[in-house]
């Protein structure tokens, strides 16, 4: 017996032995320094998968590197820190490349081999397929007409959801995580698809949640048609149905976004209309995959603090009109949804401290060549690089002594003679909607989608728990690819109408100025980053 633990430990400290010599002699001493080496290319695999987002202000607040490196099996990562190092990165886009992640995502939705082929050529100037989409799109969903048609259908479902649920003028018990993202699936996909929708089909949106919930286990598994079936077939039927989609014209009648993808896949591109639809299922990770998570904690953020939900629903009430009665003799509201953006800084400030306080995307890119920071830090080809939201939006020279707080005035312009002597916010710390070259298309949709959403539901109800009190949910559980958290359990509420028997005419007059929330738009004036 001995001999054979001998001969096991002995293997143990040859095989230990030989990863400290691979460490060392692959680590080039210009590269920011590798950390957690203690257990070479392990260590950091089991901090990541165990703490998630909290990973990394770990080793931020251990460390106060301004750049790391995180080797890993086969792959190093460089962590950024450092605030300023963001604006140099970010100049470097077309090495420094998140196109080429996006362009391997068309093996995930099941594209054809030509169509991938064409997704991966030219990642490093400004007119392949994969670095040129998010431009093209901009014009529809940069403040003007097409987004105000997309926003002011979604608004339409919403205003009719509530008034079904302001019908019978009674409590209604519903999970707020399960509510908002059936809010937010339906608005957002009548919105972009138009009214050929896809995903009116209720076995095709079972379909897509399952395929959201594991499209990382089939990107990381070769043959996962065999080993997960379940997983593929539902890829497969939500595909199928975006392709029937596409054959039949649906296209046609959809938002100018779904539009202009078409014309940049198809007419500039030259892809099939079957990968064209593969495509639109993977954008539909684009346009649901974060909004659905975000819009369940800025809803949770509002009603689950009274001071909070006392200033926005008062800033709220302040648009409200009153009308004549109804030929019933009801009360009458209106309010226009569009001056919410202007007219309510603390609903807006609440929204942005919110992905401030629980983004949690890592921000990924991939290094197509090798690239020397001020002449000094080695980037080398083929690694990873990663600005994890967590650690930009928790660090206090950015955001002050409390920036692990929640503070819904945040973002709020201070009134004159207030005595406020907070740290402004720093922008370019601010990366919930990314930044630079890969800066969200699709910002202005989902801010104004939620934030309607977060309006209407103060305005028409208030909003118990079914506990008793308000405990914040734990997300242990989320998956990993998601930028904001998905809690494990949902949260039991009560629905009660405010004033039951008064009705309500939302509308949506649209707007040509674009809420500054990231540094882009600030520096665009108002008028939307391209």
């Amino acid at each position: 017996m001995a001999p054979t633990i001998s001969l096991v430990l002995g293997g143990i400290a040859v095989t230990y032995l030989f990863l400290r010599v691979l460490l060392n002699l692959t680590q080039d001493a210009k590269e920011p320094p590798a950390i957690l080496t203690g257990i070479p290319f392990i260590e950091p695999l089991v901090g990541m998968i165990r703490e998630k987002s909290r990973f990394y202000i770990r080793l931020r607040d251990a460390t106060r590197l301004p750049i790391y490196t995180l080797r890993l099996p086969g792959q190093r990562i460089y962590i950024v820190n450092a605030t300023e190092l963001i604006p140099v990165l970010q100049k470097q886009w077309r090495l420094i490349s998140f196109a080429s992640i996006a362009a391997d995502a068309g093996n995930l939705v099941g594209m054809s081999k030509e169509a991938v082929e064409v997704m991966k050529r030219d990642l490093t100037s400004e007119h392949g397929f994969s670095t040129s989409w998010p431009k093209f799109i901009m014009p529809a969903m940069a403040p003007g007409p097409d987004l105000d048609a997309i926003n002011r259908r979604a608004i339409e479902i919403y205003v009719s959801e509530m008034a079904k649920l302001r019908a019978p003028g009674t409590t209604i018990k519903v999970g707020l995580w399960e509510w908002s993202r059936r809010m937010m699936v339906t608005s957002t996909t009548e919105a972009v698809w138009g009214p050929e929708n896809p995903y009116r089909d209720p076995v095709v949106a079972d379909a897509w949640k399952t395929f959201e919930a594991g499209f990382l286990t089939l990107s990381m598994f070769p043959m996962a048609w065999l080993f997960f079936p379940k997983l593929y077939h539902a890829r497969e039927v939500a595909a199928k149905a975006m392709i029937e989609y596409m054959r039949k014209g649906g296209y046609k009648t959809a938002s100018g976004l779904v539009r202009k993808r078409v014309e940049h896949h198809g007419d500039l591109f030259g892809l099939g209309i079957d990968d064209i639809g593969r495509g639109e299922l993977g954008n539909t990770f684009a346009v649901l995959g974060n909004t659905t998570p975000c819009a369940l904690w800025v809803l949770y953020q509002i009603v689950s603090d009274e001071q909070v939900l006392a200033d926005i629903r008062g800033e709220l009430l302040a648009l409200v009109k009153e009308e004549a009665p109804d030929q019933d003799g009801s009360p009458v509201s209106s309010i226009d949804l569009a001056a919410i953006k202007e007219a309510c800084p603390i609903l807006l400030s609440t929204f942005q401290e919110t992905l401030r306080f629980r983004a949690v995307n890592p921000g990924p890119r991939v290094l197509l060549d090798d690239v020397l920071l001020d002449g000094r830090i080695l980037l080398k080809k083929g690694s990873m690089l990663m600005i994890p939201a967590p650690v930009q939006h928790t660090d206090t020279a950015a955001w002050g002594d409390d920036a692990l707080q929640f503070d819904h005035l945040r973002f709020a312009p201070r009134k004159p003679g207030s005595g406020q002597q907070k740290t402004r916010p720093n922008r370019v710390a601010f990366r919930a909607f990314g930044g630079g070259h890969v800066l969200c298309p699709g910002r202005h949709f989902a801010s104004t989608e939620i934030l309607s959403l977060a309006a209407l539901l103060v305005l028409q109800f208030d909003v118990v728990p079914v506990a008793g009190r308000w405990v914040e949910p734990t997300w242990e559980n989320s998956p990993v690819q998601a930028g904001f958290p998905v809690i494990d359990e949902d949260i039991p509420v009560e629905l009660r109408p405010r004033d039951p028997k008064r009705k309500w005419r939302v509308v949506y007059s649209g707007t040509d100025k674009a809420m500054d929330i990231v540094s882009e738009d600030i520096a665009a004036g108002g008028r939307g980053a391209i």
